[in-house]
């Protein structure tokens, strides 16, 4: 009689990405208050850049899901941990109120270029202006079909909001995981790969890391790359102590003589380390710069793994023109001034003449022990440079149909087409299409009366402070900052 083996599977490891203000964070955020693991532990208390969701099945098991909850989860979906790869599956969250944008694109080109599989999160399917099919139709022209057009792309609409859809979208990442044959490889030698890493001034070095075979145990000898360590404590992401860490399991770690670089293996075994192939040299200058808007920026790093680490998740809206490992040096300030970068330091020195010369050169510097608060300062700086408007919530909007003088002032006669106008809003002007002066309203006239604000349908006179030279058929938007 022949006995049948059960093959256990591991949790699968899931990486979440999409366009800034879709609704990843809530997502994630919705998925962490309604699924976590461990309940009874408080829930989460600290960040260690990634958490486990339990799923209820309908036998009453659980099973778990881990999510990687950084903003650079990009950086090591394509740096594949030096040949280790991370992440089993990705969610890739687009608003339907607004469809695919210029990060949604570059996510599907990192994930396109990992080979990894993706389930689309349609999100925000709460919301009257949600336009699903206009979703499903741009991603059919970039060459991803949705499984209900007979393709290989599942959909899945979700509210962050609401909680709609999110136990179809668990359900479905266990499917798929289970298809993958995610196999708990306890029995292998232990392999486990950083996340992230700091130095704390209480615990010293700490890593934060996903196990992705065998089991890590507390006491372990452990070596990333060149870098060893006895694990003095393992403490899971709800803050829990424990003793050992099983593949998929996401853990920080005490206990190494210095902060392992991002990226980096861990194991029980001492291995020769090799720097990567495609290292980056100690010092490169870009020959030259490009006109097209792109955001320039000067790295500097503490070893070669982090420079490696964050040039390779870097979109090509980014010109680096100067990189390089060891503290930030003077020449670095003058390039950046002369080239217009923003200079990047990530776990070195910036002595104190070196930032008050940055000031008087009027060059900015962005210091941080942390690899992903680098890669998301960056991302968003780049988004803005793509889209100025991106973090401003429109208010209001009109159309200069007439001029008129007082007293050898220019007035633009408006005719309020959306929202309303309000003395003291931010404006910007825009002829053509585009964007030409920023003012504010400073005056709201209606016939002879002065008012504070103006709403759609209306018509009335408005002066602008500092002037514009407007012009008839210009468009005025009033906006806040979110």
């Amino acid at each position: 009689m022949e006995v049948k083996t059960t093959i256990k599977l591991r949790p699968p490891i899931v990486a979440v990405m999409g366009h800034i203000d879709h609704g990843k964070t809530s997502l994630l955020d919705k998925i962490r208050s309604t699924n976590i693991w461990r309940k009874e532990a408080g829930g989460i208390t600290q960040h260690i850049g990634a958490y486990q969701a339990v799923v209820k099945q309908k036998d009453n098991q659980d099973k778990l899901i881990t999510f990687i909850d950084t903003p650079g989860h990009a950086a090591f979906i394509n740096m594949r941990a030096r040949g280790a790869k991370v992440t089993d599956l990705v969610v890739l969250v687009i608003a339907a109120t607004e469809g695919v944008m210029p990060q949604t694109k570059e996510c599907l080109d990192h994930i396109k270029r990992a080979n990894l599989p993706f389930i689309v999160a349609m999100n925000k399917m709460d919301l009257d202006g949600a336009l699903p099919d206009k979703v499903k139709g741009q991603l059919v022209e970039l060459g991803y079909t949705p499984e209900e057009y007979g393709g290989q792309i599942p959909i899945i609409p979700v509210s962050a909001k609401t909680g709609k859809g999110i136990e179809e979208l668990l359900e479905l990442i266990l499917l798929h995981a289970e298809i993958m044959e995610l196999t708990s490889e306890v029995e292998s030698p232990m392999e486990a790969v950083v996340i992230e890493s700091r130095l704390d001034k209480a615990k010293g070095p700490v890593a934060s890391a996903i196990v992705r075979k065998g089991i890590l145990h507390l006491g372990d000898i452990v070596y990333a790359e060149n870098i060893s360590g006895k694990v003095k404590a393992l403490v899971d992401f709800t803050g829990k102590n424990i003793k050992e860490a099983p593949p998929s399991t996401p853990v920080e770690i005490l206990g190494f003589e210095k902060p392992p670089v991002v990226g980096s293996v861990i194991s029980l075994e001492k291995t020769e380390y090799k720097p990567p192939e495609n290292k980056v040299e100690p010092i490169k200058v870009a020959s030259n710069l490009e006109e097209e808007p792109k955001l320039r920026v000067i790295i500097k790093a503490d070893v070669e793994g982090t420079l490696e680490a964050l040039m390779n998740s870097f979109s090509d809206d980014v010109q680096v023109i100067l990189s390089g490992v060891g503290p930030v040096l003077d020449n670095d300030i003058f390039i950046a001034e002369t080239s217009k970068a923003e200079i990047f330091a990530f776990n070195v020195q910036v002595p104190k003449f070196i930032q008050k010369l940055a000031e008087n050169q009027k060059v900015k510097i962005f210091e941080s022990k942390i690899i992903y608060e680098i890669i998301e300062n960056i991302q968003t700086q780049v988004l803005k440079l793509l889209e100025p408007t991106i973090d401003e919530n429109i208010t209001g909007e009109g159309e200069i149909i007439a001029e008129f003088k007082i007293e050898k002032v220019r007035i633009a006669g408006i005719h309020c087409t959306k929202g309303e106008l309000n003395k003291g809003d931010m404006i910007h002007l825009k002829r053509d299409g585009k964007i030409i002066k920023d003012t504010k309203i400073e005056g709201i006239h209606q016939a002879k009366q002065i008012i504070e604000k103006v709403k759609v349908g209306a018509e009335c006179g408005i002066t602008f402070k500092p002037y514009v030279d407007f012009k008839l058929n210009d468009v005025i938007i009033a906006y806040n900052k979110s």
